[in-house]
């Protein structure tokens, strides 16, 4: 079979000789990157070794969510993760290994696991939440995109007293930092969703939050992007680069050879592979996440709902409804396990009426790539003069690609970026 250009049945356009930014990754991030790069008049390549648009973002739980401001290096979290180490059960598993790079990537978690490390990790990621949203909205409006937009907050619901009493607290820490809250009780969340049962207490509303369907979202900007200057070409696998003087001349692909002006590597939870390439490392581990698609039901939710106390989330997308949940660490594959999404639907059931028999439309697994401290790796390679990497959006790629991939084309334009990249830099790891 042929490959087709973000997967909407055109031939794929073909490898160029050369370019003047080379984007690795045709993902949520990568894509975001070459929109922002095109508005400055850039000629962009986009690659990828799988579809274009098809990235792990495509299957998650579609939320806009400048509310996630608490990183998942925080206090208390590191009990979770050992307990997941041990029990391979609950919502965060980490897969027990040998491995040094993962045992490293543990051990550097362990160390921003306090409270100054996830305030400065919320300080930022807050930044760069709001700004993003903005720009999505901005984008789905000046562009067109055809993705189900709808900015109508996010509702985290709890079914016993002692998870609604910490939801208030993580409610109160998230307004510190700018956060949009809404308080409700037993009687007024109900009215707000119906589909909750009567298991549900309590809850809160995130204002600032906004949902759509991530596919659609990366269809739509990928077919803006075919008209603009930018050249997207799948299946197409990075497999070394020449290099001289500090600079990258020439990457080599399963497609063929292109000599590059400047690099992007937008590659997600494969970024430490692409790195190596590079000669450089990167601490990004795989957190396998897995969502099920079903056709929507005649009873179910209406908006997009967090459940607080079962780690699951839920998105009804049009005529579907998707329900998402599960972190599993360390692991680089993607193959859905049935037990899990089992998982993932009984959670929902626990809070949320549905149909008792549901038509499955997909079952999807995909890999979020994480950092020790929760916050990505936006900036330029410490190597190499004409590389830039824009990895380790953790669960929020979706949310914060468009603000990334903003301050990348400042960034490369020679611009003043829209944030202080300190806070992001690749080399604060050492």
């Amino acid at each position: 079979m042929s490959p087709q250009s973000a997967g909407r049945g055109r031939p794929a356009a073909a490898l160029p000789a050369e370019a003047d930014v080379v984007v690795v990754g045709g993902g949520v991030v990568g894509l975001c990157t070459a929109y922002e790069l095109s508005l400055h008049g850039r000629e962009v390549l986009v690659i990828d070794k799988g579809p274009i648009a098809r990235g792990s973002a495509s299957g998650n739980a579609g939320f806009i969510a400048p509310s996630h401001v608490i990183p998942m290096a925080a206090p208390g979290v590191l009990s979770g993760v050992i307990k997941g180490m041990l029990r391979r059960t609950g919502p965060v598993v980490a897969r027990p290994s040998l491995d040094p790079a993962y045992l490293r990537w543990i051990v550097r978690f362990m160390g921003f696991c306090n409270r100054k490390a996830a305030h400065a990790g919320s300080v930022t990621l807050a930044a760069l939440g709001f700004r993003s949203a903005e720009l999505v909205a901005r984008w789905i409006a000046d562009a067109g995109i055809d993705c189900g937009y709808r900015p109508d907050g996010l509702l985290h619901v709890y079914g016993t007293r002692g998870s609604f009493e910490a939801g208030k607290l993580e409610a109160a820490e998230m307004q510190r930092y700018g956060v949009g809250i809404e308080m409700f009780g037993t009687k007024e969340i109900r009215e707000l969703e119906p589909s909750l049962n009567e298991e549900v207490i309590g809850g809160f509303l995130c204002t600032d939050d906004a949902g759509l369907d991530p596919a659609r979202f990366l269809t739509s900007l990928a077919a803006v992007l075919d008209t603009r200057t930018v050249t997207l070409v799948p299946d197409t696998e990075l497999l070394a680069i020449h290099s001289g003087s500090g600079v990258v001349q020439r990457l080599v692909t399963s497609g063929g050879d292109v000599a590059a002006g400047q690099v992007v590597v937008a590659t997600g939870a494969w970024a430490p592979g692409v790195a190596s390439l590079l000669g450089e490392s990167l601490p990004v581990q795989p957190g396998k996440g897995h969502s099920m698609t079903v056709a929507r039901p005649d009873v179910g939710p209406r908006r997009n709902i967090l459940i607080g106390d079962r780690w699951v989330a839920v998105n009804p997308m049009g005529d579907r409804l998707r329900m998402s949940g599960w972190l599993e660490l360390g692991r680089l594959d993607t193959r859905p396990s049935l037990r899990r999404l089992a998982r993932v639907e009984a959670g929902v059931r626990s809070r949320i009426q549905l149909d008792p028999d549901l038509r499955v439309l997909e079952r999807w697994a995909g890999l979020r790539p994480i950092t020790p401290d929760g916050i990505p790796i936006i900036g330029r390679s410490r190597r190499w003069d004409n590389v830039a990497y824009a990895v380790g959006h953790g669960k929020l790629g979706l949310s914060l690609g468009p603000v990334t991939g903003r301050i990348v084309a400042q960034l490369l334009c020679d611009l003043p970026t829209d944030l202080d990249l300190k806070p992001f830099s690749p080399a604060r790891f050492g």
